[in-house]
């Protein structure tokens, strides 16, 4: 990255940013901070289900008010009641919902913590996506040094008659074509830059500071979407146990003040008491019920099943990714070795066709096929690089490693 350096050091006098920097504001992206909202959300449901556990208490008005009424029944009743009740055992169906409910908690924090990871991985491409286009426009632009050089020398040859014009016409059209080259960079640039804004969430000034990624330490895969698919899984187990035949128990209390009016009591006998304490115990037991519940269990037993096989799949599935990505990254290594020995000779046999050029031993086509391919070999080195960064990114995605750790010790 030598013909990088010095800009990312003046950037970094400028701004001092650098990917560190643009993943720390990607970690808190409205897309993650939504995601967190989803387990406040599993909070909330988690203390609503523990109120099933607590006494409902009620309080209701009584009015009552009829035309005809037999002699001993009351034709107006006002009053108050005051009452609470409490399920003592509902058959485990309270626990089951408890189990399900932190499941999906965790769920969601898992969801939460993998949608960090997505962003930090678009992040951490458009970094490099970026780089790449600003790294070809910087061997764009040697090439253009190098064209406008031979331009302006073939220019002075032409006027004295020491060379022809056609030379000089095919210079100044590799010379066109590479400033339409420039301007399609740029445009790409500019895209690259607004991606990176949106995921960051950052004002970004150019050029942005180059950095490498620490190589990731591979160990087993234990990624954040697995775990939250098998707190799902939970949760549909949990599911299942409440579908169940156990009886309901359930105590209630309720205390009235009435005021009766327009009846005979017959000397008292029929006299209607203004206060009245009540207490009830239930028990609610389904006997028959055509097998519906066994049916509702076995559907939701078959859904866990369906889960189960679909996580085993994706585990496979998510392995394999991650041996690739992990191929990948040796091939990139090798690919970044290869690109820098095929830059060395492409600058090497550059600087001998360039005299040869200079000497009229070479036509222009040779000349400009030269330096085309060293251009080409020097963007090629530079995506080597990325690429490479990016392997190791993708390597620690696919085995769940925290991408913000590729950055601690490069910072």
């Amino acid at each position: 990255m030598k013909y990088l350096l010095p800009l990312s050091l003046l950037a970094a006098q400028l701004i001092g940013g650098d990917l560190s920097t643009l993943m720390s504001g990607a970690a808190s992206n409205v897309r993650v901070e939504s995601s967190r909202l989803m387990i406040d959300k599993a909070q909330a449901q988690i203390d609503e289900a523990h109120s099933a556990y607590f006494p409902t208490i009620s309080a209701n008005g009584v009015y009552q008010h009829k035309d005809k009424a037999t002699a001993f029944e009351p034709k107006t009743v006002r009053g108050v009641e005051l009452g609470a009740e409490v399920t003592l055992f509902d058959g485990f169906r309270r626990e089951a919902l408890l189990d399900a409910l932190r499941a999906n908690k965790e769920g969601a924090v898992q969801s939460m913590e993998q949608e960090r990871q997505n962003v930090l991985l678009e992040t951490i491409a458009a970094y490099y996506d970026y780089l790449d286009v600003f790294e070809r426009l910087e061997a764009n632009a040697q090439k253009r040094k190098e064209l406008d050089a031979q331009v302006e020398r073939y220019k002075i040859l032409v006027q004295n008659d020491l060379a022809t014009g056609d030379i000089l016409k095919s210079l100044i059209a590799s010379r066109l074509n590479a400033e339409y080259d420039d301007h399609h960079l740029r445009t790409q640039l500019s895209k690259n830059k607004k991606e990176l804004e949106l995921l960051s969430g950052l004002k970004l000034q150019e050029p942005l500071v180059y950095q490498h990624l620490s190589m990731p330490k591979i160990s087993q895969i234990e990624r954040h979407d697995l775990q939250s698919d098998r707190a799902s899984l939970e949760i549909l187990e949990h599911t299942e146990d409440r579908y169940t035949y156990l009886p309901s128990i359930t105590l209630a209390a309720k205390h009235k003040e009435m005021d009766y009016q327009d009846y005979d009591t017959m000397g008292g006998a029929n006299i209607q008491p203004d206060r009245q304490n009540e207490i009830m115990a239930s028990l609610s037991l389904t006997l028959f019920d055509m097998g519906r519940i066994a049916k509702e269990r076995e559907q939701a037993r078959l859904d866990t099943l369906k889960a189960r096989k679909l996580l085993d799949y994706k585990t496979k599935k998510i392995q394999n990714d991650a041996e690739i990505a992990l191929l990948t990254l040796r091939s990139s290594e090798e690919a970044l070795k290869a690109a820098k020995a095929e830059e060395e000779a492409k600058t090497d046999a550059f600087v001998t066709i360039r005299s040869r050029f200079e000497a009229g031993l070479v036509n222009a086509t040779t000349y400009l096929s030269e330096l085309t391919s060293l251009t080409d070999a020097r963007a090629k080195v530079r995506h080597s690089q990325n690429a490479l960064q990016m392997a190791k990114a993708n390597a620690a995605y696919g085995y769940g490693i925290d991408l913000m750790s590729l950055t601690e010790e490069k910072k």
